[in-house]
This record gives C-alpha cells, structure tokens and sequence, in this order.
C-alpha cells in the first residue's frame, strides 16, 4: 500500500458526530494536495447523519461499532468527568478492528481542528514503538503528579486526544487487553481519566514524544491567549485540540476559536444547523468560570448570580 497515504482514525457516537465531520472538514480544507483517508468507527448513529458525513469526501469509511465491543465498558462510571462517553474507549479495538493494509494511521478525538499541512507526520519514525505521543502538559508539576497518582516509572504523562500509532506494534504488545485489564478493575487504580490514564501506564516505556504542535491543548492558554493565539500563522500547530468540557461549538462559548469552528462548519451538510446550548450541561465548577469572565468583563450583577448559583451547587443548599 501507498505509503504517502495518511490514515485517520476518530471514534463517535451521535453526541460528537457532527464535530467529527468538522474536524475532517478543516484537515480536507488544509490539506488538499495530499492523500488523506478518513476511518470513522461509530455507534448510534442514524443513517441520515451517516450519508451527510460521506458527503463531505469519498475518502471516508464508516465502520459500525458491534453492541459487544462497547457493553464490556457499561459499568465503568467516572464521575468526575461528564463530558466522557463510552466511545472513547473504542480506540482501545481500532487496530484489530482496521482493514490489515493500514500499517499506521492517526486517531483524533472530534474535538480537534487541523491548521495546516500534516505530511511532516509521514516522517516520523513509530517502527520501534507503539505510537508518538505528545505531553497531556506544559507544566513539570502536573506531570510529576499524574507521575505519582498512576505510580509510573516515565517521568512523562501523554493526552490520549491525539495518537499516532504503529498498528502491528498496538497488536503484539497485546495493547488493547492490558489496557482493558486496568479499566475494568478501576478500585485497583487512581484513575481520573480512564481510558488515558490506561493508556499511560500500559505503554510508559513503548512511546516517543513528538512536538506538541501535534496536539496543541487549549486549555494551556489564558483568556488573552485564546483570542490572540490563532492570529499569527506561522506559529500554529497542525492541530488545536479543544479539551475541557465548555466546547467552542456551545453558543455561549463565543471567541475566535468559535468562530473558527463555525467557518469549517459552513463547509458541512450540518452548516445551517445552530450552534446548540451548553445551559442544560452546566455544573457547578461552570458556573464559578462564567462569574470570573463576567468579572473580568464589569459585569458585576452576572457574576455575583453566577458566584451564588455556584456555592448553591458545591454545597448543595435547597
């Protein structure tokens, strides 16, 4: 097979469906002299959603997602996160379950935009390993404490958002399974972010870390910086990834980066739907962010109801 083909990998349900379609929309947008192919594995989909997602490029396969491979996963709960659903563990099967021609590929989790030529990927060297990785953070004390609460030996913690993983490598070192064994016996681990932290302890020593351009998380900016960051385009990373729970493509959560998403958005079958609300997702650590940045704007009677609603939340007053 081609080995200038880069192979791309996302995992969806009908929650980040269309976000995935998105997500595609701006690599196809950024790359249009290359040859990209675009694997979605997806459950609960409808078949009117999948048609408009093969809209957008003949480069795409959708494969179905069996009952089985996500029912093992139904019991694990994490609290902490709501945001998480279960198909992010389905990138734990993806190499077994892709067709064998596909030797490496790329997984992205749906809330990943693409800024710029990505066939620098097709240099990087993933033989004598599992996959490249990138940091989870920019900060030594953040990573010496997901060091110390997974008790790895790497002095290193990666964000599973974004892979680029040796498939044959994934298969024999049995990946998938040791990565099941931890999540389906959690008490025997501090887990905060499954399927990541799995990730991290099965494969400490099986990845090398590539430039964080690869997978830029904008949780590390600051307001300020989220606003002036995207202006100068020499410096963008292929990819921005958007984490945290407060998605740019809630209507609140307006800015820059939500209006970036919005102009790849035009270029989908979903570009006359609405941006949706995050009011009916809110908790109350949201409620305590809005009454900062309403602070920070003057506006003073949004954020104290804002700050009230918040300790009405956190301590659960009647």
């Amino acid at each position: 097979m081609n080995n200038s083909i880069i192979n791309i990998v996302y995992c969806t349900d009908s929650n980040y469906f269309e976000h995935v379609g998105v997500s595609i929309t701006s690599i196809i947008l950024n790359n249009k002299h290359h040859n990209i192919h675009f694997h979605v594995f997806l459950y609960d989909v409808s078949e009117e959603e999948k048609n408009k997602l093969q809209q957008i490029s003949s480069s795409i396969t959708l494969y179905s997602i069996p009952i089985d491979e996500l029912n093992k996963y139904s019991d694990i709960q994490n609290n902490k996160i709501k945001h998480i659903n279960r198909s992010m563990y389905i990138r734990l099967s993806v190499p077994r379950l892709l067709p064998d021609y596909v030797n490496k590929f790329i997984y992205l989790d749906a809330d990943i935009l693409c800024f710029g030529n990505i066939s620098p990927i097709l240099n990087i060297n993933i033989d004598s390993v599992v996959c490249a990785v990138t940091p989870d953070s920019l900060d030594a004390n953040n990573m010496l404490q997901n060091k110390e609460r997974l008790n790895l030996a790497s002095e290193k913690y990666f964000n599973s958002g974004f892979l680029y993983i040796n498939t044959q490598n994934w298969k024999k070192f049995d990946t998938e399974n040791k990565a099941n064994q931890i999540l389906l016996s959690p008490q025997n681990f501090n887990l905060l972010y499954p399927d990541q932290d799995a990730l991290n302890i099965v494969l400490q020593d099986q990845v090398t870390y590539i430039d964080v351009k690869w997978n830029y998380l904008f949780t590390w900016m600051n307001d300020q910086e989220k606003e002036s960051f995207f202006h100068n385009k020499q410096s963008l990373p292929y990819f921005v990834h958007f984490t945290g729970a407060r998605k740019i493509w809630y209507q609140e959560h307006t800015g820059i980066a939500q209006n970036i998403y919005c102009f790849y958005k035009h270029f989908t079958p979903w570009c006359n739907q609405s941006l949706k609300s995050y009011k009916n997702k809110m908790r109350s650590v949201d409620y305590r962010i809005y009454a900062k940045q309403f602070l920070k704007k003057g506006k003073i009677i949004q954020a104290i109801k804002h700050y009230i609603t918040y300790l009405i939340k956190l301590f659960g007053i009647k």
